[in-house]
C-alpha cells in the first residue's frame, strides 16, 4: 500500500476484502497506469483470484470510480475537521490546500502515470468529480459565510457572494494539478495564489 493510502479508506468501509482491493488497486494503477493495469494485477495485488474481485467490482473502471468517491469522502472529512471558526483566512485556505492535496494525491503525482491517472480520473469518474468538487466547495462557502456573519473576514472583493468565491477557489486548486511539475511545485503554485486570496478576506 503506497504511503497515504491507509487515509484514502474511510473508517465506515464495511467490507474488509473491498478496503484491501482499493488499496491495492491504487497502488497498481500507480505502478502501471491506467490504461495498462488489468483485473488480474489487481486481484493478484490484493491476494485473490480474479473470480473473486468481480463479485466485488464489474471492472477496473468501476475501481477507479470507487477510489475517485473515497478521495472525495477523506477530502470532506479533512476539510470539515480543519475548517474551526476564528481561523486567519490564511490558515484557512492552506487547510484547503491541505485537504485536497493530501498524502494520496503527492502518491499520484510520484507516479510515472501520474497525468495519465488524472485524464483517467475525468473519463471514467466525471459525475463523481463534478459532485465531489462541489461539495467541497460548499463546505468552504458554509465557512466564509459563517466568518464574514462573525465579522472576522470581509467578502467585499467578490460582492459578499462566498459561494462563488470557493466555486472558483476549489477549481483553482484543481486546474493547478500537474503531475509532470511535481507535488512540491504544485503545493508551492497552491501557496502563492492562497495568499493572494487570503489578503483579500483580511478585515
Amino acid at each position: 500500500m503506497p504511503p497515504g493510502m491507509d487515509h484514502l479508506i474511510p473508517e465506515a468501509e464495511v467490507d474488509p476484502r473491498r478496503a484491501a482491493i482499493i488499496g491495492a488497486a491504487f497502488d497498481v494503477f500507480c505502478r502501471y497506469g491506467f490504461r495498462r493495469t488489468a483485473m488480474e494485477d489487481i486481484a493478484r495485488a490484493a491476494g485473490m483470484s480474479r473470480a473473486a474481485l468481480y463479485l466485488h467490482y464489474r471492472n477496473k473502471q468501476d475501481i477507479f470510480r470507487s477510489l475517485a468517491q473515497h478521495y472525495y469522502d477523506v477530502t470532506d472529512a479533512r476539510l470539515r475537521q480543519a475548517l474551526r471558526p476564528g481561523l486567519s483566512p490564511q490558515d484557512a485556505l492552506d487547510a484547503v490546500v491541505d485537504a485536497k492535496a493530501g498524502p494520496e494525491l503527492e502518491a499520484m503525482f510520484a507516479s510515472p502515470h501520474g497525468e495519465e491517472l488524472l485524464d483517467a480520473n475525468f473519463s471514467t469518474s466525471a459525475d463523481i468529480v463534478r459532485a465531489g468538487e462541489a461539495r467541497i466547495a460548499a463546505i468552504l462557502a458554509d465557512w466564509l459565510a459563517s466568518e464574514t456573519r462573525a465579522d472576522r473576514i470581509t467578502l467585499a472583493a467578490v460582492g459578499g457572494d462566498a459561494d462563488a468565491l470557493a466555486t472558483t477557489i476549489i477549481g483553482a486548486i484543481s486546474g493547478l494539478k500537474t503531475p509532470s511539475a511535481g507535488y512540491a511545485a504544485f503545493r508551492a503554485d497552491c501557496g502563492r495564489l492562497m495568499a493572494l486570496i487570503g489578503r483579500g478576506l483580511r478585515r
